[in-house]
């Protein structure tokens, strides 16, 4: 009887003397008592997946799989394997990506979402993307979208149920187990109660397609909130529209930050066509929502809507079109209650040329290396990069694989527009690194763009941050588990 009591507190002593070990941790017993210090666990896997590869012969669908971890400082220290796996049953292929290395691969039939999981000690170097460039018929435009981790909790904001505009909302599990989901949406009417999506199930390794209008029908400026209530997925949007027979635009639209009272959404383009901010607010209170302008010469309130007012449980948009006057830059937006916010832009190239749009969520401050795996303008045009500081002035440096770099300076308050070919060189349409440099916070988004007969071209993407090491509390002996 005592020997039974007194052997799971010697176990957990044995336990802890262990991971101490395992975390790195080296000090004296002194310096354990007086300064103790936790270690940290690198990431040695990653998953991403990326929405729908789907594609044709004459617009293949072209998926990006970059590995940075050579450009990185420190480097990451070896060779990762990369798989990925069609969800739906295709048989999965694998492949060894050096540090320093971009594959690329096109897709021309219906192909649904992909997984691309990556293993080694240079996981975390490993990024992914897909594009598509559909120059004619009705869903012409150019598209991007990231490839994702799975999570629990996905906001999109700026999707439509309206006629004319034909939204998909792409859902994907690449777990083992099925995942419970509910989605609440919320348009400018107020809030909405999709009818079979308070409790949806996706099957392991499965992807669905939900039309928007199936579930919003007529509803305009629909903000959506994807919760797995077990599992975990990934959420975007597809985003088509049309005006009568004519394309109108395409694009994916992206999730944006979760609901927060400071927000940026950077990287809205210069040029013709409008520009507009679409804002959610799914609290109990009206939102009061302040906004600047921060531009390349300027930083500002925008005439007629220094602060907007969001009622509660509604959306509502801001029209930034005469703001912004053509000039490219970015929104800081400041709200007494939790909003989120998406802009979108539609470049317009004169009467008769057909338009095209590119969405900008609310972005995540650059606290590490970020990635944009594949920069390939469309007909090898134009790529922009959008860097904007909201506070202080601030850096980032931006390197390629071919281990060429350059640091660009970004002043407080205001956008920097960065040619990265013109910097660079022709290495600057593969993956490209954008790393901080001091504490002030930045953030970036890239636009690929193109002129033509029938009108421009562009798209969006903000690139992925890499995964920090996973930090470890500290181990501190203490005799008392081994007492009785």
């Amino acid at each position: 009887m005592t020997s039974s009591r007194r052997w799971p507190p010697l176990v957990a002593f044995v336990v802890l003397a262990v991971l101490g070990v395992s975390a790195g941790v080296h000090r004296t017993p002194a310096a354990t008592a007086a300064h103790p210090r936790g270690g940290s666990l690198a990431v040695n896997q990653v998953d991403l997946v990326c929405p729908d590869v789907s594609g044709t012969t004459t617009a293949p669908t072209t998926t990006t799989v970059a590995s940075v971890a050579a450009s990185l400082e420190p480097p990451l220290p070896s060779q990762v394997t990369v798989t990925t796996t069609p969800l739906g049953g295709q048989n999965a292929k694998s492949t060894t990506l050096a540090r320093r290395a971009l594959v690329r691969s096109d897709s021309t039939a219906a192909a649904g979402a992909v997984l691309v999981s990556a293993a080694g000690p240079g996981a975390s170097g490993v990024v992914a993307d897909q594009r598509e460039l559909i120059s004619l018929g009705q869903h012409r435009g150019v598209l991007s979208a990231r490839c994702l981790s799975p999570a629990t909790d996905w906001w999109i904001t700026g999707t439509d149920g309206r006629v004319g505009i034909d939204d998909t909302l792409m859902l994907a599990n690449p777990g083992s187990t099925v995942a419970n989901l509910t989605v609440t949406a919320w348009a400018s009417t107020g809030r909405l109660q999709p009818p079979k999506l308070q409790a949806y199930d996706l099957g392991p390794g499965k992807s669905s397609r939900l039309t928007v209008a199936d579930y919003a029908p007529d509803a305009a400026l629909v903000s959506l909130h994807v919760h797995a209530n077990s599992g975990r997925v990934t959420a975007q949007v597809l985003d088509r529209r049309v005006s009568g027979v004519e394309a109108a635009g395409i694009d994916w639209i992206p999730p944006t930050r979760p609901p927060a009272t400071d927000l940026v959404v950077p990287g809205i383009p210069g040029g013709l066509g409008p520009r507009r901010l679409i804002l959610a607010n799914p609290g109990a209170g009206d939102a009061t929502v302040s906004l600047r302008l921060s531009t390349a010469s300027g930083n500002f309130a925008p005439a007629g809507h220094p602060t907007v007012l969001v009622r509660a449980g509604h959306t509502s948009d801001v029209d930034l079109t005469a703001a912004l006057d053509g000039a490219p830059g970015a929104v800081v937006l400041r709200s007494d209650v939790p909003v989120t916010a998406t802009a979108m832009s539609q470049s317009t190239g004169g009467s008769r040329a057909l338009p095209d749009i590119q969405w900008h969520p609310a972005g995540q401050a650059l606290t590490g290396p970020a990635v944009l795996p594949d920069n390939t303008p469309p007909f090898h045009s134009a790529v922009r990069i959008y860097l904007t500081a909201p506070e202080s002035a601030t850096k980032v440096r931006i390197d390629t694989l071919t281990g060429r770099s350059r640091t660009v300076d970004v002043p407080a308050g205001r956008t920097t527009i960065v040619s990265p070919v013109r910097l660079l060189g022709s290495a600057a349409t593969g993956a490209l690194v954008l790393t901080p440099i001091g504490s002030a916070p930045v953030y970036a988004s890239r636009t690929l763009y193109a002129p033509g007969a029938h009108g421009p071209l562009t798209t969006a993407e903000q690139p992925a941050l890499l995964p920090a090491s996973i930090k470890l509390p500290p181990v501190v002996e203490d005799p008392r588990v081994a007492l009785p």
